[in-house]
């Protein structure tokens, strides 16, 4: 059994691609804001080979100049926070050739 915990910070570049009261889109990738997350995670190995792992994350998004025309002063805003919950069953290969 493992147990593995980390945190992140980013900023955010999206492109936008939206037609807004008719005027021509922006569509360039811009500096729009950041993002920061932590997650703890939990392995369990079964029979050498198989494991299961859960994994849950949370975070906050905040992007507060998103380009939305090519006006600079046409701009909109959002943040939040979300949660994410993984669950991965999988198997462990040995790829190792041990004959000398």
């Amino acid at each position: 059994m493992n147990v593995s915990e980390g945190i992140g910070a980013g900023i955010l570049i999206p492109r936008t691609n939206t037609t807004l009261l008719n005027k021509d889109r922006y569509n360039e990738f811009h500096l729009s804001g950041y993002g920061v997350n932590a997650f703890v995670a939990l392995n369990v190995k079964f029979f050498d080979t198989l494991f299961l792992q859960s994994e849950l994350k949370g975070g906050y998004i905040n992007m507060p100049d998103i380009r939305t025309t090519q006006f600079t002063e046409d701009t909109a805003s959002q943040s939040f926070f979300f949660t994410q919950l993984n669950l991965t069953f999988g198997v462990l290969l040995d790829f190792k050739n041990d004959k000398n």
